[in-house]
C-alpha cells in the first residue's frame, strides 16, 4: 500500500509541470485574445483595453504563484508557453530565471512586463517587475549572463525598450542575491558621475533595421575577460560599428580605451 502511494505521489509530480503549463497557457492567451478585441471596432474598445489589462495582471499573478509554489519549475523548459510568445532566460547557474511578455498595451510603444524567480538556499521567491507608478517604464529582459567575483555571484541582465517605431533603448542591470532577497540595484559600474547599476543608450531603430537581427549591433558580456561591451550611438542616436568597453577590475567596471 506504502509503495502504490509513493508512486501515485511520484506520478502527480511528474505530471504537475504539464498541468501548470496547460493552466498558464490558458490565462496567457487571454492577452492575445483580448487584444485582438482592441483592434475589433465592433467591439468596445474601452472595455477590450481594461480586460487586455486585467488578462496581463491576472497571468503575472498565476505565474508568481505556481512558480513559487512548485520550486521545480525554475529548470521546468515550459516549451508550449515559449511557442505562444513567452520570453524565458535562465542563468547559467539555474539560480535565476526571467519570463517576459509583450503585454500588448502600447499602441507603437511597447510595454513589457517580467516576473523573476530565484533560488535562496532551499527556498525558491518570485518577484513581478511591475510599473511602480504610471510614469514608469518596465523593459524586457532578453539575456541574462553570470559571474562570479569575491566569493560572490552577479546577474548581467540585458534589457529592452520599444517606445514607438523609430525610438528605442538598450542596457544592461546588474543583480544578485542577498539576505534572500533579489538586489536589482548593485552597483557595480563605475561612470564620470559615480557607481551606478546599470549602463544604458537610446537609439534610432531604423539605423540598425536592415541588418539582420542576429548581426545587429547590441550589449554583450564577455565571461572570459568580464568585459561589457556595447554600441557607440552618434549624436543623431544611429547605432554605429564602434564599441565601448567596460572592464571588471575586481572592485567594478570601469570603461577602457580600445
Amino acid at each position: 500500500m506504502l509503495a502504490f502511494t509513493v508512486l501515485l505521489a511520484l506520478a502527480f509530480f511528474a505530471q504537475a509541470p504539464q498541468q501548470i503549463e496547460a493552466n498558464l497557457i490558458k490565462s496567457f492567451k487571454r492577452i492575445d485574445f483580448w487584444f485582438e478585441k482592441t483592434r475589433d471596432t465592433t467591439f468596445d474598445i474601452v472595455g477590450a483595453n481594461d480586460s487586455l489589462g486585467k488578462a496581463n495582471v491576472d497571468f503575472a499573478n498565476k505565474l508568481k504563484h505556481y512558480i513559487e509554489k512548485f520550486p521545480s519549475t525554475i529548470t521546468y523548459p515550459f516549451a508550449s508557453l515559449k511557442k505562444s510568445g513567452l520570453d524565458i532566460i535562465t542563468s547559467s547557474d539555474g539560480l535565476l530565471r526571467i519570463y517576459a511578455w509583450d503585454t500588448w498595451t502600447g499602441g507603437t510603444m511597447h510595454n513589457f512586463e517580467n516576473v523573476l524567480q530565484y533560488k535562496t538556499g532551499v527556498n525558491t521567491a518570485a518577484i513581478i517587475d511591475t510599473t511602480k507608478n504610471e510614469n514608469d517604464y518596465v523593459y524586457s529582459y532578453d539575456d541574462l549572463y553570470t559571474m562570479k567575483a569575491n566569493d560572490r555571484t552577479y546577474y548581467l541582465a540585458t534589457y529592452l525598450g520599444v517606445y514607438s517605431t523609430k525610438d528605442s533603448g538598450r542596457g544592461i542591470r546588474i543583480f544578485a542575491v542577498e539576505n534572500g532577497k533579489l538586489n536589482n540595484d548593485v552597483k557595480l559600474i563605475r561612470t564620470g558621475s559615480g557607481l551606478h547599476s546599470h549602463l544604458y543608450y537610446d537609439y534610432n531603430f531604423f539605423s540598425v533595421v536592415d541588418i539582420p537581427y542576429e548581426k545587429r549591433p547590441t550589449i554583450i558580456f564577455d565571461k572570459a575577460t568580464n568585459t561589457i561591451s556595447l554600441p557607440l550611438v552618434d549624436g543623431n542616436h544611429n547605432v554605429t560599428n564602434k564599441r565601448i568597453l567596460y572592464k571588471f577590475n575586481g572592485q567594478y567596471f570601469e570603461r577602457i580605451r580600445n
